[in-house]
């Protein structure tokens, strides 16, 4: 299911193994708005629509691909049965949504020829949080992987605090950690649901309610690698207006990048 991915991602139980790290109480606002654009650029933008329901509609993605200033384009469709998402469809391929307990359970993907690639299995826990997503792959990838393993930790305000990234090659083998990712420096504003990602689009599951000020890659060896840091500017209701994104913690220098937010 990683085709479809837009952006940018508790194990055998979840967050209560975690400890907790304190962060602002978030001041929700009375205004709910749904996020119309994030643009960085004349050519670089996510845009977003939705049904009546505020269920979304369609995600389309531009960005700059080559040197040549080359633009390479991306949407999303998303099917829904009574609120519940079933389908989501791409130019080279679809997913389709099974649910447990009115829970989604299993996500299964498919290529443009029908061909069943993936199958993704969730665990959720009793405050609707995602937890864990293990995904098998039919036909191993390219390097070899046949499943991986992904498990999600908050915080109690209810933000994301830590993703592990796992893999195996074999059903029967151990899963091996890759890396992880920490969360830190969250504000007390208001995070856009659509934006954050699992490497899935589920909809009614919030991974942040607010927004991280940094995240720190670090690898299985426990090194501290790529540091993601951001700094943001808000309307006078809560929402983020403008976010620039600093890259920190590599071998060259990155120029930092600024998103622009604007709402319907």
């Amino acid at each position: 299911m990683k085709y479809v991915l837009w952006l940018l991602i508790a194990g055998i139980t979840v967050a209560s193994c975690s400890k907790p790290i304190d962060a602002p109480i978030s001041n929700l606002p009375v205004i709910v708005k749904k996020i119309k654009e994030i643009r960085n650029s004349p050519n670089d933008f996510r845009a977003y629509t939705f049904h009546n329901d505020g269920s979304l509609q369609q995600y389309a993605s531009q960005f700059t691909s080559r040197t040549d200033g080359a633009v390479s384009q991306y949407s999303l469709t998303f099917q829904y049965d009574q609120k519940r998402l079933v389908k989501m469809q791409a130019v080279n391929g679809y997913s389709l949504y099974y649910y447990k307990d009115g829970k989604p359970h299993t996500i299964q993907s498919y290529n443009q020829n029908n061909g069943l690639f993936a199958t993704s299995f969730l665990t959720i826990n009793t405050k609707n949080q995602i937890t864990e997503i293990v995904e098998q792959f039919k036909i191993p990838m390219s390097n070899d992987l046949g499943e991986t393993k992904t498990l999600f930790f908050y915080n109690l305000q209810g933000n994301l605090v830590r993703r592990e990234h796992y893999a195996r090659q074999n059903l029967n083998d151990p899963f091996e950690l890759h890396y992880k990712q920490l969360y830190e420096d969250y504000d007390n504003k208001v995070a856009v649901p659509e934006e954050v990602s699992t490497d899935y689009f589920l909809p009614g599951f919030v991974l942040m309610k607010n927004n991280p000020g940094k995240i720190i890659n670090v690898d299985n060896m426990g090194i501290a690698g790529r540091i993601d840091r951001f700094e943001y500017t808000y309307d006078s209701d809560g929402y983020v207006l403008t976010k620039k994104h600093f890259v920190e913690n590599m071998p060259n220098p990155i120029i930092p990048i600024t998103f622009s937010y604007t709402y319907w």
